[in-house]
């Protein structure tokens, strides 16, 4: 963006959207060529960065039928000053371009791994040609001939042999501790190296001792490349040649290195044994698994090579509002694979990605063979992809209770919020209510707490409600808003839940479910409690008798809390509902059954747990069951 035109939208000139005359003639001249589109704020600061087969397709579809976008594209569009575009001749470059200004300025709009600029790459180097079985005399020559593997920060163009990028430095540290058991190669600093004398890691039988010229550089750089196999999953090759070297030794009578090499052996074999193997898992693939949830999530990916379950990544991601599964599929696989320095010969997702064919392009261009994106429908790799998505979840959920309990950036979220609502104080205790029903039948009521920016689950409260009939979610608001604050008095001092006079009510629905809610909390002289209605639509918060919505900022830290408010709220009713649900379904057709009373009944759910366990067990084992004849099994089965 030039520098005239970044001054002129800083001085608040008009949005993007609101000069349609010069907005249509710029859309009109756009190239319907493979590119990459940046929109831009007011200060000129990068919002988005896009990538489309027809630059000119797509940037239309931002400023047509608006009604249609989503939230997150909606936000998008209104706080664009300006676009830009730049030609590629493929989808492919497209999509490396696009990675790269995405890790370059970190657009707030766009799904991107969590800065990973303390992500550590394993660098193993390559010894410098010479004389494989002559020790170099000089020092520079020995160090060129002995280098040392160590860690880096970003991949280099040197040669050397990179393995990452590693989200957990820990693990990768005791991964090249265990290594250096079995690979003793040298890990002190050049200086240490040049005093020719070995130090105690040799001694400890995690290093060759080549700064006194006791292995030769043939067989020092043989002893790099077995770790690099290692690394990279070819334990069969490294045992194969540790097998041979000692049988060798043995033969020459050299039984010192024999036994040296032997115990090297047994631990790359107890390493490889504790890998889950299988050979229908194929020789090299990921299996990668995705939750998010509030605008965060994790990717998890799950390693398999020769055959072996090697290991698990964790990926934080950032800024995914409400992305759509699949384009955060795209967004992932093309980041993380950019920068890897493994790609499998296949990828196992949930879902198609909705560039397929351009990321399996680019994936065979950075493996140099052909690389699949599948999605597993049964079998061994559909358990595996389950396993990556409950690991992806767990993530989540830790990293979630850790933010929990951040207090800067809860105090944060909660300042924002008090800031963002008008309100006197930062919003202590937040309550949050929601009404779930299948066509009115079964309806609840959730009431969901979080006190400090934390959930507090002791003080969750779930209503059955009792005078609406059918799906009236209005009037059901009102039931549980008069029933939880009926409990309330104003000056009461009790510690417990309903006891607590709550800083803010926000009630999961637009201006219909507010203005019940008021109705509820008016009646009861509780009006002044400030309470906000939330629209899904746009994540707006309705005061009562507003005509404009209140949006807080997208992507902070008070957005972000109340979209968790929310969703927890929700969660937490449709639970409940569901429970309801299902014990509806048993009593409903467990009463069609004649001679099978409510002690009956209990005794059948106590031993098959639910309906469905019941119409699966036969009726041998119905039979089974204290008071369930024969006669009655068989009347069991035939109804259920």
């Amino acid at each position: 963006m030039p520098r005239a035109r970044r001054e002129q939208a800083a001085e608040a000139g008009p949005r993007l959207r609101d000069n349609r005359e010069l907005l249509a003639a710029r859309l009109r001249e756009l190239p319907a060529t493979a590119g990459v589109y940046l929109f831009r704020g007011a200060a000129g600061q990068v919002l988005y960065v896009g990538k489309s087969a027809s630059l000119h397709d797509r940037l239309r579809s931002y400023f047509v039928a608006p009604e249609q976008h989503t939230p997150r594209i909606h936000r998008l569009v209104d706080l664009a000053f300006d676009f830009e575009v730049i030609a590629t001749g493929t989808e492919q470059q497209a999509l490396i371009l696009e990675n790269t200004l995405i890790k370059r300025h970190r657009p707030r709009f766009n799904v991107r791994l969590r800065d990973d600029k303390n992500y550590l790459y394993f660098r193993l180097p390559r010894p410098r040609p010479g004389n494989p079985e002559r020790v170099p005399e000089e020092t520079a020559a020995r160090l060129a001939a002995y280098p040392r593997p160590t860690y880096s920060r970003r991949l280099g163009s040197d040669g050397a042999r990179y393995f990452g990028p590693y989200t957990d430095a820990k693990s990768l540290r005791r991964t090249v501790r265990e290594l250096r058991q079995v690979f003793p190669f040298r890990g002190c600093a050049d200086a240490v190296f040049r005093r020719g004398r070995v130090c105690l890691d040799y001694h400890l039988g995690i290093c060759v001792g080549p700064c006194e010229g006791l292995v030769t550089p043939g067989a020092y750089a043989a002893l790099l490349d077995d770790a690099a196999a290692f690394m990279e999953g070819r334990t069969a090759r490294v045992t194969q040649r540790l097998r041979g070297e000692m049988e060798r030794a043995a033969g020459e009578l050299d039984f010192e290195r024999a036994g040296a090499l032997r115990d090297r052996l047994r631990v790359v074999e107890k390493l490889t044994r504790e890998q889950v193997s299988s050979p229908r898992l194929g020789s090299d693939v990921d299996v990668l698994g995705v939750a998010s949830e509030g605008g965060q999530g994790v990717a998890a990916v799950l390693l398999v090579r020769g055959g072996r379950l090697q290991g698990m990544e964790h990926h934080p991601l950032e800024g995914l509002g409400e992305v759509a599964p699949e384009e955060l599929l795209d967004s992932f696989v093309g980041q993380h694979y950019g920068s890897s320095t493994s790609v499998p010969k296949a990828v196992y997702l949930a879902r198609e990605p909705s560039s397929r064919a351009v990321l399996e392009q680019f994936l065979s261009s950075l493996r140099g063979s052909r690389v699949e994106l599948r999605v597993p429908q049964r079998g061994r790799f559909l358990t595996l992809l389950r396993r990556a998505e409950e690991t992806a979840a767990a993530a989540l959920r830790q990293t979630r209770v850790a933010q929990d309990f951040d207090a800067a950036r809860t105090d944060q979220a909660l300042e924002e919020l008090r800031a963002g609502l008008g309100l006197e104080r930062p919003p202590r205790r937040i309550e949050c209510y929601d009404i779930s029903n299948t066509m009115g039948e079964e309806s609840v009521g959730s009431m969901v707490v979080f006190e400090q920016g934390r959930p507090k689950p002791s003080d969750y409260r779930i209503f059955a409600i009792r005078t609406v009939e059918g799906p009236n979610d209005f009037a059901s608001i009102e039931e549980v808003l008069g029933r939880r604050f009926a409990h309330l008095r104003r000056d009461d001092e009790e510690d417990s839940s309903f006891g607590i006079r709550p800083d803010l009510v926000i009630i999961d629905g637009g201006q219909g479910q507010l203005a019940a809610a008021h109705r509820a909390m008016a009646g009861l002289g509780l009006a002044d409690v400030p309470h906000f209605g939330l629209a899904k639509r746009f994540e707006e918060l309705w005061p009562v008798g507003a005509a404009e919505p209140i949006h807080l900022t997208g992507g902070g830290a008070a957005f972000f809390l109340v979209q968790r408010v929310r969703d927890e709220a929700h969660r937490f009713a449709i639970t409940h509902h569901r429970a309801r649900r299902a014990k509806a379904e048993v009593r409903s057709r467990l009463d069609e059954i004649g001679g099978l009373g409510p002690q009956r009944k209990r005794a059948l759910l106590r031993r098959f747990g639910s309906l469905s366990g019941i119409r699966e067990a036969s009726a041998e084992e119905l039979a089974e069951v204290p008071g369930i004849s024969a006669t009655l099994a068989a009347a069991i089965k035939e109804l259920v």
